[in-house]
């Protein structure tokens, strides 16, 4: 099952905003206020969820300028499998940028469905913080 983001226009190019997006360091801008004790670790993230849980993520596909994915660690506790892809495509012929969108895939389809309501407001600002941080990359 898969939840998306509204499409968002991001102002540079796709190689500038892909290379920025496979940069964990800077993924801690496009999470909510509630992410609490971010920390980068090589090629993985980790993070607590106030009155949630305790993440720990790994890029899981990375095509030049397309798309970046990323999905709890190997050996992990995450209670979903999921995967948090960005989507990165040439905009239309009247923008000055790419187009973005961000996702969720897979996980249980019950606990998706009782987390619709709130992943699509979080992908939402997901794609709005990219839209307002890409204007500075």
């Amino acid at each position: 099952m898969t939840t998306e983001s509204k499409r968002v226009e991001a102002h540079c190019s796709a190689e500038r905003l892909y290379t920025f997006a496979c940069d964990f360091s800077n993924f801690q801008r496009f999470l909510p206020p509630q992410v609490e004790d971010f920390r980068v670790e090589g090629e993985t993230c980790s993070f607590k969820v106030a009155g949630f849980m305790q993440l720990t993520l790994q890029y899981a596909e990375r095509t030049p300028y397309n798309t970046v994915a990323i999905a709890p660690a190997q050996g992990s506790s995450s209670p979903l499998p999921f995967r948090l892809v960005l989507n990165i495509s040439e905009g239309d012929e009247n923008s000055c940028g790419v187009a973005v969108r961000a996702e969720i895939e897979g996980g249980n389809p019950m606990m998706t469905m009782m987390l619709k309501p709130k992943l699509r407001p979080a992908l939402d600002k997901i794609a709005e913080q990219i839209q307002y941080y890409s204007s500075g990359i």
